[in-house]
């Protein structure tokens, strides 16, 4: 997946939000993860990211093909593709955030948090952040 003006990172005066769709670096990877420099779903809320250099994201693909862990991104933004529930990352935001695309709504953060939940057997109350 090809992603133009990535050749340098975020810096840390910007703090991200559960919903914000980032352009990340995911390299280097083991196995199966996904790789790459791609787009990622940030789904870790603020209060994380002002204590943290860390945030916590699930990387997006343009594979299209149905999966039980893959949720499409609506129609009419900017990125398109699907999201990745069983991929969930963290990642050091001033290592492998390249730069901030846009923010997806809140409901569509909570949808992507109630699959990880349901991955991880936890509950998921709302979307705040």
């Amino acid at each position: 997946m090809s992603v133009p003006n990535v050749s340098t990172t975020m810096t840390s005066s910007h703090i991200l939000k559960a919903g914000d769709i980032v352009v990340v670096n995911l390299d280097p990877i083991r196995g199966s993860e996904q790789s790459g420099i791609r787009p990622a779903l940030v789904i870790s809320n603020v209060l994380m990211h002002e204590v943290s250099k860390r945030i916590v994201v699930c990387p997006i693909t343009r594979n299209m093909t149905p999966w039980p862990t893959k949720i499409m991104i609506p129609d009419g933004l900017k990125t398109q593709g699907m999201v990745l529930a069983d991929q969930v990352r963290s990642l050091d935001c001033e290592e492998r955030v390249l730069r901030q695309i846009e923010t997806l709504p809140t409901e569509f953060v909570t949808l992507v948090r109630s699959y990880v939940g349901r991955l991880l057997d936890l509950s998921v109350t709302g979307a705040s952040g």
